[in-house]
């Protein structure tokens, strides 16, 4: 299923790559001149506009602008921004490289026209993507099958959370409530105890499980996921982890997991330092 998406994300990149090469072109062509201009040799133009396009998609790539799912909700500005970096630094580019060493600067718009080209072409072809995964989701096609093992308030949440996403490479279908105690849960129908695992992962032709309960059977579950190639996730919670505010961070060549206190909603003065504490996250990753 990943191969899937990682093949139609390359692809993508592939139609970013051409689109904003075309938009750097289409630039040079609306304000040089449709018959290309002697003083500003278009051959030379060309050659480094597909340098400048593919410094923008390469910057785009490793900062997970074509990450799988994409960034949804309230993280959907994040792909605004490294789309407008992105022109940034490829346009600089071709200022640097091309314009600075003209002795007459014909225009000063192309890089401007480029710019604006370039990041609508990008625009479309993220919400084109978007509109095609959740199209798919709906549709129950190259999603992971999920099958939640807990029947608490933790599996209610990721359930109310995963319908919201319509990008959610997820389709749930149904519990195990490891104590028997429910029928359903949010409308996701309760297929047994723990015993009745293995009979239901090879009924509903499961591919990922995620634990939010039996925390004393993790190590059972991870060694069935192993055995029958199935993805394993668990929750924070069943750890006794809060669910919000965790950050991974290296200690002497050590994984942890960092619990990072905010709380800028109940003093009105501290939630004015909240900008900042997403740059110190972001920028210098620390907490």
């Amino acid at each position: 299923m990943l191969k899937y998406w990682i093949a139609c994300r390359v692809l993508h990149i592939g139609v970013d790559l051409l689109l904003v090469y075309l938009a750097f072109i289409l630039a040079y062509l609306i304000r040089v001149d449709w018959i290309f201009s002697t003083d500003f040799e278009f051959g030379l133009f060309a050659v480094i506009s597909f340098f400048g396009a593919a410094l923008w998609i390469l910057f785009l790539a490793f900062s997970r602008y074509y990450r799988v799912p994409p960034r949804s909700g309230a993280k959907e500005w994040y792909d605004y921004v490294l789309i407008f970096i992105g022109g940034v630094v490829a346009n600089g580019a071709l200022i640097v490289t091309y314009f600075f060493p003209q002795e007459i600067l014909f225009s000063r718009f192309i890089s401007v026209y480029a710019f604006v080209l370039g990041c609508v072409a990008l625009l479309i072809t993220q919400n084109l993507f978007k509109l095609f995964m959740a199209r798919l989701k709906r549709n129950n096609k190259q999603v992971y099958r999920l099958l939640i093992v807990g029947a608490n308030n933790v599996s209610e949440n990721f359930i109310d959370q995963l319908e919201k996403n319509p990008y959610a490479l997820y389709q749930i279908v149904g519990v195990i409530d490891p104590y028997g105690l429910k029928k359903e849960i949010k409308g996701s129908k309760i297929l047994g105890k723990l015993d009745k695992l293995e009979r239901v992962c090879e009924e509903k032709k499961v591919t990922s499980i995620l634990q939010c309960d039996a925390f004393e059977q993790t190590l059972n579950l991870i060694s069935f996921c192993e055995e029958h190639d199935i993805k394993f996730q668990f929750d924070p919670a069943l750890r006794g982890i809060f669910e919000k505010n965790l950050r991974i961070r290296e200690v002497a060549g050590h994984t942890t997991i960092s619990f990072v206190k905010r709380d800028f909603k109940n003093d009105s003065k501290r939630r004015r330092y909240a900008a900042i504490d997403v740059v110190l996250n972001q920028v210098f990753d620390i907490d």
